[in-house]
């Protein structure tokens, strides 16, 4: 436990791993292309405030997020630096990404419209990112509607501005099976250059997520948009050993540790049934202890009876289901473990490590959601 801190459930965050991250990271970018630290969903369940501010300090100045309140928070931090918005913003929220000069993702006219219309009552100019559909199928806008989106952007004139012009890739972290990757890249090129036809000259051409940024130089562009990595977090195995086996070493390092404190340490004897439908039967004389955190913190409740974390330094078995705020362990190998004592739920402590990977697997989903999925009421501490 960090000594006086007065949470019995936080979360910490290392600024050092955070900017060998991004240092790491930017050495595999081909010089002039901008680094776009993607923070949107509390920076991935890091904490949004936290995580831009160690990145400013390391030099980002562009960041992208999914909504306008995520980017009031950029604001406020830095009234300087560069900030998308990916994802969907109501028109009633248009004034705010006008005065927040905030580059807005759109993928259809109207919205270019109402921007542009906003624009005007303000005597300002709306800055957009204008999303094309390549083949994930989520946003964006194919020759047709982009057709249509040109008219919208002649008809605003000076209010808008076409600040970057970007798609996604559906599956760039499968190393195995280029080809999709490679077809979405050719359509995206061929969309993109429509643009010059228009006297549209956009800033950013940006495509590239981390699995692309690290695997495939062709696809960055001159802007990448670094989201999981950031993070020190892997999108697949695959993208893991393709960078590993290969010519640049890049080393990424989790920047985020999930910890609890002991409540409380109990003998049991055998027969008793432990937790919500006394699913655990003792089998022998047992030692256990309770954590004050549950499914409501964000610990998944599929980690019930097949979880583990670690007591001064030893690996502990889940016991039971997981409750919406404690769950019980199993410190019958750690005779010294007391209340009080720091448990930690996903990192390191000693020779044993709890990754966001072992997690995901155990539950069977994947590491984003694992992170993104702590609370953000838990509290963000920046070690």
């Amino acid at each position: 436990m960090i000594a006086g801190q007065p949470y019995k459930t936080w979360v910490e965050i290392s600024s050092t791993a955070l900017s060998s991250n991004i240092e790491n990271l930017r050495s595999v970018l081909t010089p002039g292309v901008e680094f776009c630290a993607v923070i949107k969903a509390n920076a991935y369940g890091h904490g949004t405030k936290e995580i831009a501010r160690i990145a400013l300090k390391s030099g980002v100045t562009t960041f992208a997020v999914d909504s306008v309140d995520e980017a009031l928070i950029i604001r406020a931090i830095d009234p300087a630096c560069t900030v998308f918005i990916l994802g969907f913003t109501l028109p009633s929220r248009y004034a705010e990404v006008v005065s927040g000069r905030f580059v807005q993702t759109v993928y259809d006219p109207e919205t270019i419209a109402g921007l542009a219309e906003t624009a005007r009552a303000k005597g300002a100019s709306a800055f957009i990112n204008l999303k094309l559909e390549t083949g994930l199928y989520r946003q964006g806008m194919d020759a047709r509607e982009l057709e249509a989106a040109f008219e919208a952007i002649k008809k605003a004139g000076e209010r808008i501005t076409v600040f970057a012009v970007g798609s996604h890739f559906a599956s760039s972290e499968d190393i195995d099976r280029p080809e999709p990757t490679f077809a979405q890249m050719q359509k995206f090129e061929t969309l993109a250059a429509t643009l010059a036809d228009h006297d549209i000259a956009p800033k950013f051409a940006h495509m590239a997520c981390s699995a692309a940024a690290l695997t495939k130089v062709d696809t960055h562009y001159n802007m990448v948009r670094i989201g999981l990595s950031l993070y020190g977090l892997w999108p697949s195995a695959s993208v893991r050993r393709t960078v590993t086996l290969g010519r640049q070493r890049v080393d990424l390092v989790p920047a985020l540790s999930w910890k609890t404190t002991i409540a409380q340490v109990k003998s049991v004897a055998p027969g008793a049934q432990i937790g919500y439908g006394g699913h655990f039967i003792v089998n022998r004389p047992m030692r256990i202890a309770v954590l004050p955190v549950g499914y409501y913190d964000g610990y998944d409740r599929k980690l019930s009876r097949c979880g583990e974390v670690i007591v001064r330094g030893t690996r502990c078995s889940v016991l039971g289901n997981i409750c919406m705020n404690m769950f019980m362990i199993d410190v019958s190998t750690v005779p010294a473990a007391r209340a009080g004592d720091t448990v930690t739920l996903l990192g390191r402590d000693g020779m044993n490590a709890i990754t966001a990977d072992d997690m995901a697997d155990k539950v069977g989903t994947i590491n984003y959601e694992i992170v993104t999925r702590i609370n953000p009421l838990l509290p963000r501490i920046v070690t």
